[in-house]
């Protein structure tokens, strides 16, 4: 016992378990067109003409969780209590209805569905660390940066142009019927649906930019 007790404060000190009972929170957010989320969260992101906000985590995460407005901008993340790396086991899921979204940065393994959108603006896609997202709808222009092991899939929404970098090994799919640039890196691969025209391409190390 007296060599179990030191490695067992240890463990608890550094580490959020899951405890199993999910807490649901509703955000009164409106005025944004703007979705941040860090820390391995899975987020449903919907077109509607109204604003909700729905965020459930395990009951373990509740005093950690963050879900703020800054600007134009949703932040949805844990925050950081420091004292070393976390094990943050457990629900971590987000719903989101809004009008327009022009802005979407996923970080930390967070994974987004984004569902239905139709826009005239540029919407600006950025993923880090091992993210996700798949998009449906159709859109004017896409800016897309991912880097980190991340993963771009936007076979189901249609643009006209598309600006891409893809870093490390990640791996973007764009629907273009218009212009193409992209810059790939690393280990990374760009895809492309559609006859687009190319634009500035630049490719390095074993990444490629072509048709799927």
């Amino acid at each position: 016992m007296l060599v179990l007790f030191p490695v067992v404060a240890l463990l608890t000190g550094c580490a959020t378990f899951g405890l199993g009972k999910v807490v649901t929170r509703e955000e009164a957010f409106t005025g944004f067109d703007r979705v941040e989320v860090d820390n391995a969260f899975k987020v449903d992101i919907t077109q509607s003409g109204t604003y909700s906000v729905v965020v459930r985590v395990d009951s373990s995460l509740e005093q950690r969780l963050e879900v703020v407005k800054e600007g134009n901008t949703l932040k949805i993340g844990l925050m950081d209590e420091g004292g070393g790396v976390k094990i943050q086991a457990g629900t971590k899921e987000v719903e989101i209805t809004m009008p327009e979204l022009t802005g979407l940065d996923l970080s930390g393994a967070s994974q987004g569905t984004i569902t239905g959108f139709k826009s005239t603006k540029t919407l600006d896609v950025g993923l880090q660390g091992a993210s996700e997202v798949t998009m449906s709808g159709s859109g004017q222009n896409v800016m897309v940066v991912a880097e980190g092991a991340s993963t771009v899939d936007l076979t189901n929404f249609s643009v006209v142009d598309a600006n891409v970098e893809a870093r490390g090994i990640s791996q973007v799919i764009v629907n273009v019927s218009g212009r193409l640039d992209a810059d790939a890196s690393g280990d990374s691969n760009v895809y492309y649906l559609g006859d687009p025209t190319m634009g500035e391409i630049d490719t390095s190390g074993g990444s490629s930019v072509e048709p799927k």
